[in-house]
């Protein structure tokens, strides 16, 4: 033994000390263990899991779980993602459009090229949101519109209203 810790440069009591250690923590990780198996659900995560020990009474660290997790081969169920619903959003909400400006936001030509923003305005603890179409040549505010709701109907009445300067 005392030719091993020679070549891994250990002193004889510091390999012993090590092996006790070793022995106490695998006894630890296996009453951890049996803690964390009494609450563990397959739906639920490391966080769930470390919310219902606090609940008990029983303080681990985030850490401690994941490894005795990891180490017992308690695997969380993995939420699959639904196919459909990712390719209606790519469809619908990331539609690409050609890039008619190619940066160039300095124009020549009154109401021919607009841009749009919306700002959100809080007052009250609420929010209400302003959207503005703006000429990019004249740099006049060619409309607005104020609403408690920010959804498609701000954006279309945006566009009804825009029907004066682009025909």
């Amino acid at each position: 033994m005392s030719i091993l810790c020679n070549v891994a440069n250990v002193s004889r009591s510091g390999f012993y000390l090590y092996l006790k250690e070793k022995d106490e923590r695998e006894t630890k990780d296996e009453r951890d263990y049996h803690l964390i198996k009494t609450v563990f659900n397959t739906k639920t995560g490391v966080r769930t899991v470390k919310m219902k020990l606090d609940d008990k009474g029983i303080t681990m660290n985030l850490k401690k779980i994941l490894s005795v997790m990891k180490k017992y081969d308690l695997i969380c169920k993995i939420r699959r993602t639904n196919k459909s619903r990712v390719s209606l959003k790519k469809n619908i909400v990331n539609q690409e459009v050609a890039n008619l400006l190619d940066r160039e936001f300095r124009q020549n030509v009154p109401y021919k090229v607009a841009s749009t923003d919306i700002t959100y305005i809080k007052h009250k603890s609420r929010f209400s949101f302003l959207s503005t179409v703006k000429d990019l040549a004249t740099g006049e505010v060619l409309t607005w519109k104020l609403s408690k709701l920010m959804n498609l109907d701000l954006v279309l009445n945006i566009v009804d209203d825009l029907e004066v300067y682009f025909r």
